[in-house]
């Protein structure tokens, strides 16, 4: 399932819900870019990822489809380097535990983690994997549940991009 998110009222006004700690919405205009994501170098956030296109993929150790789309998001983060950054971030692990699990399966792109869910729940994913796609101004474009093969990824890239305008 795709959906768009655009600037709404009803998305701030669900931003401030979710920093309140109330549930979450489908409206969710502005990635919540200032929660702390573990990091095996330390903590991070997704404001700290610089100015680019961001795509975020939630993924978790035990979720089949998200250990099978991880060598596509390897291999897309590699071929798309200078158009977007390419990070993980899995649901429930610790930053160890997620870094080991991702450099047995051998890929070696960005991995952080959200151990307690605030990310996952902030953005209103219910299911993964998922993948968020961020632009440079905070806005979230795109959030999709469900993996992607190759050729998905890379079209969703390139409407992300399109419509940011780079």
């Amino acid at each position: 399932m795709i959906r768009s998110h655009r600037p709404t009222l009803a998305g701030l006004a669900a931003l401030l819900l979710i920093s309140s700690g109330c549930a979450a919405s489908d409206d969710l205009a502005v990635a919540p870019v200032d929660i702390e994501l573990g990091a095996a170098d330390g903590p991070t956030t997704l404001a700290d990822q610089g100015d680019r296109l961001l795509v975020v993929n939630l993924w978790a150790t035990w979720c089949g489809p998200c250990v099978a789309e991880m060598p596509v998001f390897d291999e897309v983060a590699d071929a798309r380097a200078a158009d977007a950054t390419v990070l993980g971030v899995n649901v429930g692990d610790t930053a160890a535990e997620a870094t080991a699990f991702a450099a047995d399966l051998g890929v070696d792109y960005d991995m952080f983690t959200d151990p307690d869910g605030r990310l996952q729940t902030a953005l209103g994913v219910n299911s993964l994997p998922a993948t968020v796609f961020i632009a440079p101004s905070g806005e979230v474009l795109e959030v999709h549940q469900g993996a992607y093969t190759h050729d998905e990824l890379d079209a969703a890239i390139d409407r992300s991009l399109a419509e940011v305008g780079t």
